[in-house]
């Protein structure tokens, strides 16, 4: 998104171009909200064409693809001047095209409500799919918008970090500052120490609640929330086992296992509730109210000063999304358990 400039018709960033322009006018304004850099698109007037496409990169033969593979689109969009009026439809979406550069369909994409899904504050939207047609050798993104020829249309659309990645899920944005550099994310951590931790934890019994949901199914011991003391010997987790993405609680302390509790298949992009409860003595640990409850009755419990959200202090990542995180001060009965992860 570098080298824009303002003005009518202003110029796009770097490898970006429109298509369907016809006898619209167009204007492009920058600017930075929240640390986010952005590119306001005004498009007005009457319409000569059915749609008007910003493709985010405008080479068709720029990003290799092939057959098979899963791809995700993501970019924050809001609409934030004119209105959806005469607008028939608006999606992300991604083209398809062969070795030779000739478009041969469609790939992953989103279909948007631009009157329920967005406001005048920036929200991220993002689709995902697997590529099924064959010969597909390379893939480009867009930003679209569909209306009838011979129509009046006036519409602002804020648009800011598009990302275009192999995968099936949306990771967090990774900005760049040169369009010619690429920049490699460090992996997402959030872990909270101190007084921030202890003012809320209860050393001696309590309840971990995690909504999930995994990207993939071949990451290696994903952890989706974890309680330690910055070591594996002191730790309460809700974590996976190995590259079938086994999901469960487990327990350590003073470096031996004090439970280990369920292991079950955990399939991708599928949203799962977890709880964990944990006592000395008395560990407990359900997942979507389906399996029963994985019961210890003997075991002490870990000293821990931290929480590590998504991963833990010795490299794991979840390798998708944690969606929700609760702590309760205290042994949740099984029967309050089965009814927190109720789906």
């Amino acid at each position: 998104m570098v080298n824009a400039a303002n003005g009518t018709p202003g110029t796009l960033p770097t490898n970006w171009a429109f298509s369907g322009v016809g006898t619209l006018s167009t204007t492009v304004t920058t600017g930075t909200i929240n640390g986010i850099n952005y590119i306001d698109l005004r498009v007005n007037g009457t319409t000569s064409t059915g749609q008007i496409s910003v493709r985010f990169e405008n080479s068709p033969i720029q990003i290799a693809a092939a057959n098979g593979q899963s791809w995700t689109l993501s970019t924050f969009l809001a609409l934030i001047g004119g209105s959806a009026a005469n607008i028939n439809y608006c999606a992300i979406g991604t083209n398809l095209f062969d070795s030779g550069g000739n478009y041969i369909g469609e790939g992953a994409g989103k279909g948007i409500d631009i009157n329920s899904e967005l406001t005048s504050n920036l929200k991220r939207i993002s689709g995902s799919g697997v590529i099924n047609t064959a010969n597909t050798a390379f893939i480009r993104p867009y930003f679209t918008y569909t209306f009838n020829s011979g129509t009046t249309i006036d519409i602002t659309m804020r648009i800011a970090l598009p990302q275009l990645e192999q995968g099936f899920g949306a990771t967090s944005p990774i900005p760049t500052s040169n369009a010619a550099a690429a920049v490699t994310r460090n992996a997402d951590t959030a872990t909270m120490t101190g007084t921030n931790f202890s003012s809320w934890y209860n050393p001696l019994e309590g309840t971990l609640y995690v909504e999930s949901s995994s990207a993939m199914a071949n990451a290696t011991f994903p952890r989706f929330t974890t309680i330690s003391d910055n070591t594996i010997n002191e730790s309460i987790r809700i974590s996976g086992s190995g590259d079938t993405l086994f999901g469960g609680g487990r327990v350590d302390d003073g470096g031996a296992t004090q439970a280990s509790l369920l292991l079950f298949p955990v399939l991708p992009n599928i949203k799962y509730k977890h709880a964990l409860a944990y006592k000395a003595n008395d560990f407990a640990y359900i997942a979507n109210s389906t399996t029963s409850i994985t019961h210890d009755t003997s075991g002490t419990v870990p000293t821990v000063d931290r929480i590590h959200i998504g991963s833990d202090n010795w490299g794991a990542q979840i390798n998708g999304h944690v969606l929700r995180v609760s702590y309760y001060p205290s042994r949740l009965s099984n029967t309050q358990l089965t009814a927190l992860t109720r789906t």
